[in-house]
């Protein structure tokens, strides 16, 4: 080998090896988006589409499972980076960026024990009943913002779920997508979808923080979200999540 190879060879190995830029991506429990499995890993359609930007745009995206509402109180901060499966709401989008286009939509319903969900035909049948709700979590107007309503907020889909099922609950929302997938799951039993049908869908976003410091990742990452939605690859791996 020569002079001149071994001093280049000496400056490859001497050059430092730049690692695949990373965002945390952080999020909850939100079966079939995000599921739990028995070995702690996240799986889901959530994850899937992760997986897939990774791929198409380079970036390492780094998932870290806290609760939603401190999820949220840390993207307003810039300590995360991403949420998935956001819905949006105008005070959301003080510090989040919601990347267009939306990548899935589900709609608002009501469930409860058949007696229970037989008496609501429309929004003001509601008055008078207890709904229970996810707390930090965003359905429909006038809904969200409704004070005249009684509503119980839980940390999560499944506790409700249990407190409408033993009867503690009379009444709960929740997005389609997610508690037809429970159901279908046998993990309620007697349990009913009520005949009214808010209008407005709740449609899912990928959303980055406002105060990140890693803005200049958006573009490459937006780019990948836009060509996975239109080339129509979310809705087909969206089919093996559908009840």
């Amino acid at each position: 080998m020569g002079k001149l190879s071994g001093i280049v060879l000496l400056l490859l190995f001497a050059m430092p090896v730049r690692a695949a830029p990373t965002l945390t991506v952080a999020t909850d429990l939100w079966p079939p988006f995000r599921i739990l499995q028995p070995d702690g890993q996240l799986q889901g359609l959530d994850m899937d589409i992760l997986r897939r930007l990774q791929q198409a745009s380079g970036i390492e995206l780094q998932v870290r499972r806290m609760p939603w509402g401190r999820a949220l109180k840390q993207m307003q901060t810039g300590q995360v980076d991403l949420m998935i499966g956001l819905a949006y709401t105008a005070e959301r989008a003080q510090f989040i960026d919601y990347l267009q286009p939306a990548y899935y939509q589900c709609w608002p319903a009501f469930y409860g024990q058949p007696v229970n969900v037989a008496r609501i035909h429309q929004y003001r049948d509601l008055q008078g009943v207890k709904v229970g709700y996810v707390l930090n979590s965003a359905y429909f107007e006038p809904f969200n913002s409704d004070s005249r309503l009684d509503k119980h907020g839980v940390p999560t889909e499944e506790q409700l779920l249990r407190m409408v099922q033993r009867g503690h609950l009379p009444l709960m929302i929740g997005t389609d997508c997610q508690v037809d997938y429970a159901l279908s799951q046998g993990n309620a039993r007697r349990i009913g979808k009520a005949d009214y049908r808010p209008a407005t869908p709740v449609t899912l976003y990928l959303g980055m923080s406002k105060h990140s410091p890693h803005q200049l990742l958006r573009q490459p990452l937006l780019v990948a979200l836009q060509n996975l939605v239109a080339s129509g690859e979310i809705s087909g791996m969206a089919k093996r999540y559908q009840p």
